[in-house]
């Protein structure tokens, strides 16, 4: 016996969403090679990846502190 299923339709924000991610993810990182401005783009990049993943991090401490109750 064959089932009949509704085609799944996803908003369109999370098609953006997976969109962004997918490109991020896949996106070549640069390299420390080459002239003066490509240098500094490498510095650009690892300096914003370093804050980013900190800001992560506080942000997860921050949540899991409130949820146990020691955010004061």
């Amino acid at each position: 016996m064959a089932t009949i299923q509704a085609p799944v339709h996803q908003p369109a924000a999370v098609n953006q969403e997976w969109h962004a991610l997918n490109t991020v993810r896949w996106a070549p990182a640069p390299r420390w090679e080459g002239s003066a401005a490509k240098k500094t783009r490498f510095a650009a990049y690892l300096v914003g990846s370093m804050l980013a993943w900190i800001a992560i991090g506080l942000g997860a401490s921050a949540a899991l502190g409130g949820l146990v109750g020691l955010g004061g």
